[in-house]
């Protein structure tokens, strides 16, 4: 995919299209007839204010919820410490992964304000189960699901320098708001530099430091809460992976 489109204006909501709940959310044709399920499927864009809990690890998973804005941070209780786990960003899924678990494996957390479609597992199951195309529209769906996950795993948590690490971070970060219909060379980096390095398992101080060696190389530019990357190729040439092709 092409990192195109990096100065047009950030949409408010993730387009429909590009939103990973779309191959579910769309008309199927059942004998010659067209069916939309999303009225009785899909909760559009609840809201849900900054820091607000969406959901907390141990709690009855009665829903899966894709972003269309703002962004989560998940969390996880391991060995009595809470940990960073991921972070997701508008157009990307949560817990589509886990559509047979009883219950939430991790915490979400809102890192801004922001709104969730919210379709129910027990309605999308049955669906699923009465309707070959959409079970196979859902399997299609998780199993890409799964390979993302897969490939941010590696991409983030291989046998890397810590520098190379945060440089992966925000090449990761870029690839999957590319994926999500946004400029991968122009985002908000809305979690803390505590979280990222939570989630790194590095120290706060080591992230600090290394964005700003990555900005004295020129790496990326950051302004606050915005990450520019003046060159994708040249950031993808340090992490040594091509993830984002030239447009």
């Amino acid at each position: 995919m092409a990192c195109s489109g990096s100065n047009k204006e950030e949409p408010k909501y993730v387009a429909c299209d590009v939103c990973r709940l779309s191959p579910i959310c769309s008309p199927v044709d059942v004998g010659g007839h067209t069916y939309d399920f999303t009225g009785k499927m899909v909760n559009r864009r609840h809201y849900f204010k900054k820091g607000e809990m969406i959901f907390k690890q141990g709690e009855q998973a009665r829903l899966i919820f894709a972003i269309s804005a703002g962004s989560l941070k998940l969390t996880a209780d391991v060995k009595g410490s809470k940990r960073v786990i991921d972070f997701r960003i508008p157009g990307e899924l949560v817990d589509i992964c886990s559509l047979n678990e009883g219950v939430y494996n991790y915490s979400a957390h809102a890192l801004e304000d922001i709104y969730l479609c919210e379709i129910g597992k027990e309605t999308l199951n049955d669906i699923a189960s009465q309707i070959p195309e959409v079970q196979g529209r859902l399997m299609k769906v998780v199993s890409q699901e799964l390979t993302n996950i897969q490939k941010s795993s590696m991409l983030l948590h291989g046998n890397v320098s810590s520098e190379e690490k945060i440089a992966a971070f925000i090449l990761n970060l870029a690839w999957r708001y590319l994926n999500s219909g946004y400029s991968c060379t122009e985002f908000k980096l809305n979690m803390t530099r505590t979280d990222i390095a939570d989630f790194l398992g590095l120290s706060k101080e080591t992230v600090i430091r290394l964005l700003k060696k990555l900005q004295k190389n020129h790496l990326i530019q950051i302004d606050g809460k915005r990450v520019h990357i003046p060159d994708i190729n040249d950031l993808q040439q340090f992490v040594g992976i091509e993830l984002i092709l030239p447009s």
